[in-house]
């Protein structure tokens, strides 16, 4: 984590996407798509409401000792901006919208493969509301449209349908991509950034999801559990995923969610080696054109400029 703090470097001069930009998104694709290894070895390590809490608070506050070590009068600045602030804690909270809900109601009707494809109309939402929010223009906004309906269906030909018909699990298949890409999109209002939005935005998803485990606790009264594993686990995805979107915009993180399907249908082919029918290669080259096309540079897409600082 040491080489994310650098000199200072001025936000508002674009730089072109280097090596630099992209390694906490490669970290994060990897980390995703192994995540479910360690949790085949060790049960405790799946995800829950306070292992996802305590994870973003852990991550929120690794963020904020490395802007401890930054000159304070940035700080200062921002602690005098409330409505900056609050637009980054509910960034947050909306950002991590998808797996909240999941862990509310997967007991109840909503599967992990219908979060899956839900998730990929992620890059569709953002398309949307990056030129409503002014994060982008709009033209071009076919061509970011597309990939997510493309992931979608690729996603449809390889895993489980989801089952519609029930109330809530066809509300929390609409919110999932809806909240993540209208968080991903209000995180890139700031330019230039300021300097506490990772960890404003990393806090904002642990207080979503503490009100969640007390709501949960308080309706359900379902007891908190918490495996460390988890908790590390989590917060390691969290931070990562956040960084990602920091350095790389909406829409090149928003590929994740195309991405780490991809990379776990491949580990599965690898490991269990199937009989691939045509649906299967069709999923799969759609599946894989939509993650590429989402990396590409867009012509109306501002170049990220290089972050000083982690905060």
């Amino acid at each position: 984590m040491g080489c994310i703090v650098r000199g200072t470097i001025a936000l508002s001069q674009p730089a072109q996407v280097t090596t630099y930009h992209w390694w906490p998104f490669v970290l994060l694709l990897f980390a995703g798509a192994a995540r479910w290894i360690v949790t085949a070895a060790h049960a405790e390590a799946e995800s829950t409401l306070a292992s996802e809490a305590i994870g973003c608070a852990w991550a929120a506050f690794l963020a904020l000792l490395f802007l401890m070590r930054q000159p304070s009068r940035p700080r200062a600045r921002y602690m005098r901006s409330p409505a900056v602030a609050i637009r980054h804690l509910l960034a947050g909270a909306m950002l991590f919208g998808g797996p909240a809900i999941y862990l509310l109601i997967r007991s109840h009707e909503l599967e992990a493969s219908s979060l899956t494809i839900g998730l990929a109309l992620t890059p569709v939402i953002i398309a949307i509301a990056a030129p409503a929010l002014g994060t982008e223009r709009t033209d071009g906004v076919a061509g970011r449209i597309w990939p997510g309906l493309a992931a979608v269906a690729g996603l449809l030909l390889l895993l489980a349908q989801p089952s519609l018909g029930d109330l809530r699990s066809d509300l929390a298949l609409f919110l999932a991509p809806t909240l993540t890409g209208v968080g991903a999109a209000l995180f890139g209002v700031d330019v230039p950034a300021s300097p506490m939005r990772i960890t404003s935005t990393l806090l904002g998803a642990s207080l979503l999801f503490t009100l969640a485990l007390a709501a949960n606790y308080v309706i359900a009264g379902v007891r908190p559990s918490i495996s460390l594993l988890a908790v590390a686990c989590d917060g390691l995805l969290a931070l990562l995923g956040v960084i990602a979107l920091e350095q790389l915009g909406a829409t090149r993180w928003s590929s994740q969610f195309t991405w780490i399907p991809l990379l776990i249908v491949l580990e599965g082919i690898v490991l269990v080696r199937p009989q691939l029918t045509a649906y299967w290669i069709a999923g799969l080259v759609l599946l894989a054109l939509a993650s590429v096309y989402l990396l590409l540079p867009q012509p109306d897409e501002p170049t990220p400029a290089i972050p000083s600082r982690l905060g």
